[in-house]
């Protein structure tokens, strides 16, 4: 980390090199990081609740080496602030509801004596301090907070939720078993109180976890979307630490659930099954449905990845993975009217209506091309005709030309609150493999 804590300065360059005859004529496009010693990634980054800043991650040119967060300041040219210290492990940072704080953990819990500490930074001077330390045995759970010293000593997971009016956040911590194995578990944590609690999910290592919903109905503020994968994750020691999975389920799909903050599941999201994969599911914006993109069979002889959304319903356990044939349930394509739509990540505006797409990038989903073609990014509104479904229009926005499958930097784009900037991902003319951050503006969404 070249510049210290809370120093603003400045990389941001213009980079038209992205503009073409078919982009939007009044486009800009900016490098918003240019030190190509050090890394800008939007992967898991997020803007203040009032759009006017950008937190995002940094880190060295190395793999996963010494991460830490930085802010754009939005309405200041782009510049930069860095907010986390690398030497902090800082993970699963999130703004507080008035925007003025940054929080984050501090994983420490692979060292002998194992805790992982919860941070604040005022975004005014910069000053850290420590809220609590988590080092018991947490409700709900039975154990404390603990890495089992695999390759990945992962502690927690890399993301947090705020709860929408901002008293609660939930992460997921590392709580590992009398067999050294990882057992993550989401954990809830009132940010007045500081009482923490968790619940048992499934042993699905790093990726367990979940997002509160967006919205502002008061019936369904504590509720959580969760997927279940239905299978668990190991490091096998014995063939270079080597990824493993085991299904522990005779059905191998995901299952999508909305569940209270004590882990109940009141509702299951009627999408998937053969035919119809889940992949990138999350919240409509703030509405009370559940957005994924889907590789489709069924409508079509040919790979159709859509943009499906469906409200969650209540069903039986029994039901857990029906996916589309969950008993009074009903998604929509809303790219039904695309011979061949095409989507990977998503960013909705909390209206629901506005979003930020990317297509696919990854070898053999759709594509004969052996390393998978590189993604463009792309607007889309939804239209809701009286008496109809709704349905996405869609523009073109540019082409990141990032190197995507076979260097694995992915678009990762996020759309601003004001829906006038989106932040995204690509190592062209960079460092092939270590993403930079850039920003486009002056867009039009379709209408």
């Amino acid at each position: 980390m070249k510049h210290p804590i809370g120093q603003s300065y400045s990389e941001v360059k213009p980079f038209p090199e992205m503009l073409s005859v078919v982009t939007d004529p009044n486009l800009e496009v900016f490098q918003v990081t240019t030190d190509l010693e050090q890394t800008g990634d939007a992967r898991g980054a997020f803007f203040s609740p009032d759009g006017k800043r950008f937190v995002f991650r940094r880190g060295t040119s190395e793999p996963h080496g010494n991460l830490y967060w930085c802010l754009c300041d939005v309405d200041q040219g782009h510049r930069l602030r860095n907010v986390t210290d690398p030497a902090d492990n800082p993970a699963a940072p999130f703004l507080s509801g008035d925007g003025r704080h940054l929080y984050y953990f501090q994983d420490s819990s692979h060292e002998a004596k194992p805790r992982i500490k919860l941070c604040r930074v005022s975004l005014d001077d910069c000053r850290t301090e420590t809220v609590t330390v988590f080092d018991q045995a947490v409700p709900g759970i039975g154990r404390r907070p603990r890495a089992g010293g695999k390759i990945m000593r992962r502690g927690m997971t890399q993301g947090a939720s705020l709860r929408a009016d901002g008293r609660r956040v939930l992460t997921g911590f590392n709580f590992v078993g009398d067999d050294n194995e990882d057992r993550f578990a989401p954990v809830i944590i009132d940010l007045e109180t500081l009482a923490i609690h968790g619940f048992e999910w499934e042993p699905y290592s790093w990726r367990v976890g979940g997002t509160y919903y967006r919205g502002s109905d008061p019936a369904h503020r504590g509720h959580i979307f969760m997927g279940k994968s239905w299978r668990s994750q190991a490091w096998d020691p014995k063939d270079n630490y080597k990824l493993i999975e085991v299904n522990y389920s005779d059905i191998h799909r995901a299952s999508l659930h909305v569940v209270t903050e004590a882990g109940d599941i009141v509702a299951t999201v009627p999408i998937g099954g053969d035919g119809e994969g889940v992949d990138h599911p999350c919240w409509r914006g703030g509405r009370y449905e559940i957005v994924v993109h889907s590789g489709d069979f069924h409508s079509a002889p040919h790979w159709r990845g859509c943009v499906r959304t469906a409200v969650p319903v209540p069903c039986a356990p029994a039901h857990y993975q029906a996916g589309r044939a969950i008993p009074g349930g009903r998604s929509v394509d809303l790219t039904r009217k695309f011979t061949r739509p095409d989507v990977c990540h998503q960013s909705w505006h909390v209206d629901g209506i506005h979003a930020a797409f990317d297509t696919e990038g990854w070898a053999g989903r759709g594509t004969p091309c052996l390393q998978g073609p590189a993604a463009f990014l792309y607007l889309g509104t939804v239209h809701e005709p009286a008496g109809e479904d709704p349905d996405l229009v869609t523009k073109y926005l540019l082409h990141p030309r990032s190197s995507w499958s076979w260097a694995g930097v992915e678009n990762c784009q996020e759309l601003s609150p004001d829906l006038k900037q989106v932040f995204f991902n690509s190592d062209w003319t960079c460092t092939i493999g270590r993403p930079q951050l850039f920003v486009v503006r002056g867009f039009t969404f379709p209408k």
